[in-house]
Parts: structure tokens; C-alpha cells; sequence
């Protein structure tokens, strides 16, 4: 295997059960992200009501307090289902499982993205929360390659869309969108490099696992 297709592995090298592993281990950090995303959805919310609503006009304040409405509810619903859906092994696994992973990363993206945006057309900021949630789900989330670069596609699309629809000039759209596309390609190394690692690691322990067997059935 080239180190150009170690950094983008998927299943044909590496494997369903090591698929599986990487879904478990990201139903074990989703415990501790949820927890976190309800604390900052609930600091949001509380800035937005007693900062934003008092410097800003109704239509911005509401814009923002909406956003971060429905990201605290979907918080509390992520946070809720990870904590009574959690799994001791890999082996216990569910179908929905999958999905749900890819569902809580792309939300996180979705609404940084939405309020990066919004900061960039009101508040002359920049794309600082989004960059933070990339590199945040980068880091903490295990995904196939695949699957990486659809949220990021997807991510993308919508950021050029908001961006449109609350009518950002083209030249401060390409200028803020080819820093965010700069971001996400390093992201795309960062995560990649990190799934990779993981999956020495995981290599690594499963040929433990077999060496101990080996000799436990030459003992006896």
C-alpha cells in the first residue's frame, strides 16, 4: 500500500471489521462531543440574547437566535440518543449507528458554516467558527475518505449558497471562500493522516489479540 492511498484508505483495504472498530470508536468520543456541543449551543444562545439582540438590529438578532435554537435542541437530541445508545464492544454495533456519526458532524459543520456567514455579512468577521468545527470533526471523528469529502462537498455548496441568498458581494465570496477551501484541504490531510494512525493502532492491537492465542493454544 503507497502512502498516498494509506492517507486515503476505504473499504477494500481496509476492511469491515475495522470499519466497525472505527464506528465504535466514535460512538465513544460522540459521548463527550454531544456534552460539549449542548454547553456551547446553550453559551450561544444566552450571547445571543443578552449581546446580539442589544448591538444588532431584529432581523440579524433573529437570524441568530434561530440558528442556535434549533443547534441547542439538536444537541440535547444527539446528546440524549449517544447516551442511550452506547455500545461495549464493536460487536454490539447497530445499522444506525453509521449513520448517526455522519448526521451529528455534518450538523456541527452545517450550523458553523450558517453563522459564519452571518457573521462575515454583518459583522465584518470571517469564517473562524467554521474553521474550528473542521478542524474539530477532523480530529475527533473516524470517516472513511468517501464520506469525508461528501460533508465537505456538501458544507461547501452551502456556504456558497448562504452566501448568495444573503446577497455577499462575489469578490468578498471568493476571497472568504478561498480561505475556507484553503482550511479544508489541510483538514482533509489532517483527518486522513489521523484515520490512519488509528488504523496501525487498531492493526496493531488485533495482532497482539492473535499472538496471545497462538500461545495460549501452544500451552495447553
Amino acid at each position: 500500500m503507497t502512502n498516498l492511498n494509506k492517507l486515503f484508505m476505504y473499504k477494500q483495504n481496509v476492511g469491515p471489521d475495522f470499519l466497525k472498530r472505527f464506528r465504535f470508536l466514535n460512538n465513544i468520543r460522540s459521548k463527550y462531543l454531544t456534552v460539549l456541543l449542548l454547553i456551547c449551543s446553550s453559551l450561544f444562545v444566552l450571547y445571543d440574547f443578552f449581546i446580539v439582540q442589544k448591538i444588532s438590529n431584529t432581523e440579524v438578532f433573529l437570524l441568530h437566535f434561530k440558528a442556535d435554537i434549533i443547534f441547542l435542541v439538536l444537541s440535547m437530541t444527539f446528546t440524549l440518543f449517544i447516551y442511550f445508545n452506547q455500545v461495549k464492544t464493536h460487536h454490539n454495533l447497530q445499522n444506525y449507528h453509521k449513520y448517526i456519526h455522519g448526521i451529528i458532524s455534518l450538523s456541527i459543520l452545517i450550523w458553523s458554516v450558517f453563522k459564519s456567514v452571518l457573521f462575515i455579512k454583518y459583522s465584518d468577521g470571517s469564517y473562524y467558527l467554521a474553521f474550528i468545527s473542521i478542524l474539530l470533526i477532523s480530529l475527533i471523528y473516524l470517516f472513511p475518505a468517501f464520506i469525508y469529502f461528501v460533508q465537505l462537498l456538501f458544507v461547501s455548496l452551502f456556504a456558497i449558497i448562504i452566501s448568495l441568498a444573503l446577497n455577499i458581494t462575489i469578490n468578498d465570496l471568493i476571497y472568504d471562500f478561498t480561505i475556507l477551501m484553503i482550511f479544508i484541504f489541510l483538514s482533509i490531510f489532517v483527518s486522513r493522516y489521523i484515520f490512519y494512525l488509528q488504523y496501525k493502532v487498531l492493526l496493531k492491537e488485533k495482532e497482539i489479540v492473535k499472538y496471545k492465542k497462538r500461545v495460549s493454544s501452544s500451552i495447553k
